[in-house]
């Protein structure tokens, strides 16, 4: 009866001092509600009890704390949009979570999802692993990272596998392996030599690695037991060194310029002029914008062979020809014979393909021409026919002329002789070769690209033969050979060219299967003949004058005597 007296008591002082502070265990409550007690002060009991925080109109509800089963939950009410949630410790924010979800350790502006901020460079996330070491992760300040506190070395495992050692002796990482021993380390490295310890990169595959190292005067690329190989855009692009330009050729040493050097396999610039390699399926190009100056052995005294290793003089160039069918009848042929391999001549029926050592368009200029001679390499037949070789030399006709290129020759004038002339009465000195001719010498006034090629028109006829299979065109590379596809009429060709970027080309002529030159050696020596024939005539000549001298001496002698024997016989008849 007591209780319940007191307890209306109570209620109705509540009620009446509503503005007044109530005490549970205390008669001086310092807050609204004042409980002290030791013990459990305050339970709410039921299947999902909670606290809820309203406005200050008691209208709207703006967060609360409520446990549910086993679970306890604090958060923002719904509709609450803009309110965050923070744990303090000595009256500081240590944790915000901001309705986007963002998570802030240290720090009441979390910008990430997780974001944690430290002061005075210390470690924002730490770890204490086996055997006490540390793993921590510094956020903020001047020198972010993750990392060990402790002098220990650091792993990354992935499933269950090391992907990256870090070596706390030396700060040096690995991937794919233990105790790098250098910088950065993809790989282990199998007996470890010393150019692969210490450097800033290498990479192991078992028993081969590579390596990179940068030094105060060098960049140094090595690999211990293999090739290099450079492949880039998958062996369709191109290498370039010293030049920030666009390499166009699939090695390029410094800037080509506006030389128009591209495509080539190397190419060598200095910004104005280059020089280009190209290797076809047929032959090795060199070419340049500017001379070529060979220099063996750097002091003007070298020597340069083609096709001999061992080379003689300062240019030794060993012809090699291809025998078919070698065999002890097989001979040198002239140029001359009807059929042809390789662009020159061969006797019919012998697979030996004649040797041509060089060709030169223009003069040969040397102080003295030496011609294999030696008796021992020779099966001699006999002594030439004198008086025959001077009854062929007068059918050698002496001819005056000037050559139809004038753009290498000029107006100049010659006084040679003509092969084809030659050929009638001294064949064995005419060789014939496959070379072009100038026939066409003119420009085009159009060219049109068609499905086959490329249409070349002429404002004159072009002289071309109906046999002929190729052409030779001056491009800006120089002269150019192209196969004739066909020939619609007197004044237009077509020729099989990938590309011709011209607007006109000047055209030299077609190619002859029976281009001429002339043996001028084989003439010197038909010439030595014919003279010692004359020297042989002179000096029967001389043998006959002195016969006659020595017959008028006596003719002489005797007409005086008869004069004197006359002039004695009239003196007498006249005393």
């Amino acid at each position: 009866m007591k209780r319940l007296i007191f307890l209306t008591m109570f209620y109705l002082g509540c009620v009446e001092s509503f503005s007044q502070n109530v005490g549970i265990g205390i008669t001086t409550p310092l807050a609204p509600l004042h409980i002290k007690k030791d013990n459990e002060a305050l339970r709410l009991e039921g299947i999902s009890p909670y606290l809820s925080f309203y406005n200050t109109a008691g209208t709207v509800p703006k967060s609360f704390i409520q446990s549910s089963g086993n679970n306890l939950y604090l958060g923002t009410s719904t509709g609450n949009t803009t309110g965050i949630i923070q744990l303090y410790a000595n009256a500081n924010p240590l944790i915000t979570l901001l309705p986007s979800g963002n998570v802030g350790i240290g720090t009441s502006l979390p910008v990430e999802p997780l974001t944690v901020q430290t002061t005075n460079n210390t470690f924002g996330i730490s770890h204490r692993g086996e055997g006490g070491n540390i793993l921590a992760t510094r956020m903020g300040g001047t020198s972010a990272g993750i990392g060990t506190f402790s002098n220990t070395n650091m792993r990354i495992f992935c499933n269950s596998n090391s992907a990256m050692f870090i070596n706390a002796a030396n700060g040096y990482v690995g991937l794919g392996g233990d105790f790098p021993v250098n910088k950065f380390q993809i790989g282990t490295i199998i007996n470890p030599s010393t150019n692969y310890v210490g450097n800033d990169l290498v990479i192991s595959n078992a028993g081969n690695a590579m390596r990179i190292l940068q030094s105060i005067n060098t960049t140094v690329f090595a690999s211990n037991n293999t090739n290099m190989v450079l492949w880039p855009k998958e062996a369709t692009g191109n290498v370039g060194i010293n030049t920030l330009q666009q390499p166009t050729n699939k090695l390029q040493i410094g800037s080509i310029g506006g030389t128009g050097f591209a495509g080539n396999d190397l190419a060598i610039g200095n910004g104005t002029a280059a020089m280009a390699i190209y290797q076809t399926n047929d032959a090795t190009l060199i070419g340049s914008t500017t001379d070529i100056i060979l220099k063996p052995r750097n002091n003007g005294a070298g020597r340069v062979g083609i096709n001999t290793n061992t080379p003689r003089a300062a240019l030794d160039v060993a012809s090699v020809f291809s025998a078919n069918n070698p065999s002890p009848a097989s001979e040198y042929s002239y140029l001359n014979i009807s059929s042809w391999r390789n662009g020159v001549g061969y006797i019919t029926g012998i697979s030996v393909i004649p040797s041509v050592s060089i060709i030169a368009d223009g003069r040969v200029v040397a102080t003295e021409f030496n011609a294999y001679s030696d008796a021992r390499i020779k099966n001699i037949t006999g002594k030439s026919n004198t008086a025959k070789d001077l009854e062929t030399i007068n059918s050698i006709a002496i001819t005056d002329y000037t050559m139809k290129d004038k753009v290498k020759y000029g107006n100049q004038t010659f006084k040679k002789v003509i092969a084809q002339e030659v050929e009638k009465v001294y064949p064995q000195v005419v060789n014939k070769h496959t070379d072009f001719i100038p026939n066409v010498y003119q420009l085009t006034n159009k060219i049109t690209k068609t499905n086959n090629g490329y249409l070349l028109s002429f404002t004159n006829n072009h002289n071309i033969s109906k046999a002929a299979t190729k052409l030779q065109l001056l491009l800006s590379e120089g002269m150019e050979q192209f196969e004739i596809v066909s020939i619609p009429s007197e004044n237009q060709v077509i020729i099989k060219a990938t590309e011709i970027k011209a607007d006109r080309v000047f055209v030299y002529g077609e190619e002859v299967a029976d281009f001429r030159t002339v043996d001028y050696e084989g003439l010197t020596t038909l010439n030595i003949s014919a003279t010692q024939e004359l020297c042989k005539l002179l000096i029967k000549q001389q043998a006959l004058i002195i016969s006659q001298q020595k017959q008028l001496q006596n003719l002489e002698r005797r007409l005086i005597s008869v004069e004197a024997k006359t002039s004695n016989k009239l003196k007498i008849e006249k005393d």
